[in-house]
């Protein structure tokens, strides 16, 4: 069964972003001139046992290690002090603020590429929180409405079938191809098809795969259930040939008893998708946004700049330059 989550992941690259900007402080004077000085910061100095190391004055705290735990992957099954996971991520964390920390000192963070990078990770992470907290006042879905979910998708739970295939891709639209494809019932086995598409130039692939019912559409899932030994279904795909030729199928029903924590885990993460964009819906409604000059071609139809073309446009253009 498909699940859907929510999940606020950060790359990398983003947290080195985010933690420059934790960064940016007023130590900027014991960085270039007292870097041998101990000097704790924040409300963390009074605290020394959350403290772990301190580089250069600046203190990086238990908080901070268990964030790069889970940020980088390695969970928190085992925090303790000795344990590894820990250590890696205490050296990581060091070497990371070091960097940082001689970033800040060569003047890097005023260079304007960095500036909006800097910005762009500010926003992409508020908004991230704020969108999470808005799901998190999402409640839990109620008992009837998971096992309605359950009863009314039995493709995807109780009547749950597997199709094991054999597909034929090619890099290719199938209307590009004219009559050099032939009709797929011609083509009874996949290299039938195959040998034609190199007569036509077209080099194709045959792989085997398995695509259980839940995954394909009810249009896909009735099409598929139709078909016969050697008959052939092309798959809609805009820029890519694709044939599917059913091979066996296999039965694999999901019970209540093993789909019910999964479809709340789903029903649970539509409603905060749901939440969340009607929240922002809100907020466009309550706001005003203006797209300038060439770009009012993306405003919404309502929109006064879009409606009087292109005067309103300049119009628009011009207020925002005299601003």
């Amino acid at each position: 069964m498909s699940s859907c989550s929510i999940r606020w992941a950060v790359t990398t690259g983003l947290l080195t972003a985010v933690l420059v900007v934790a960064g940016c402080t007023s130590q900027d004077a014991s960085r270039h001139g007292g870097r041998d000085q101990e000097a704790p910061m924040g409300p963390s100095a009074g605290k020394p046992s959350q403290v772990a190391a301190r580089v250069n004055g600046e203190e990086l705290t238990v908080h901070q290690i268990n964030d790069r735990l889970l940020a980088w992957g390695g969970g928190l099954e085992d925090a303790r002090p000795e344990a590894a996971g820990v250590g890696r991520t205490l050296t990581r964390l060091v070497e990371l603020t070091l960097l940082r920390q001689e970033a800040e000192a060569q003047g890097l963070a005023h260079k304007p590429e960095v500036l909006r990078a800097l910005q762009a990770a500010r926003a992409e992470v508020l908004a991230r929180a704020w969108a999470q907290q808005i799901g998190e006042e999402e409640q839990t879905p109620a008992p009837h409405q998971v096992r309605r979910y359950f009863d009314e998708h039995p493709q995807a739970f109780s009547r749950r079938r597997v199709f094991v295939l054999t597909e034929v891709r090619a890099p290719v639209a199938a209307g590009d191809l004219g009559a050099a494809m032939g009709s797929l019932q011609d083509h009874r086995q996949p290299q039938s098809l195959v040998r034609a598409l190199e007569k036509a130039g077209v080099r194709a692939m045959v792989s085997h795969t398995q695509v259980a019912s839940d995954q394909l559409t009810s249009a896909q899932l009735q099409q598929v259930q139709r078909l016969s030994s050697g008959q052939a279904l092309q798959v809609a795909d805009a820029d890519t040939l694709r044939v599917w030729w059913v091979q066996s199928v296999l039965d694999q029903p999901i019970e209540w008893e093993q789909a019910q924590s999964g479809i709340e885990r789903l029903l649970h993460a539509r409603a905060r998708a749901e939440r969340v964009r009607g929240e922002l819906e809100r907020l466009r409604t309550q706001s005003r946004i203006e797209f300038v000059g060439d770009f009012t071609r993306w405003a919404p139809a309502d929109d006064p700049a879009k409606k009087a073309g292109g005067e309103g446009a300049q119009g628009v253009s011009s207020e925002a330059s005299a601003r």
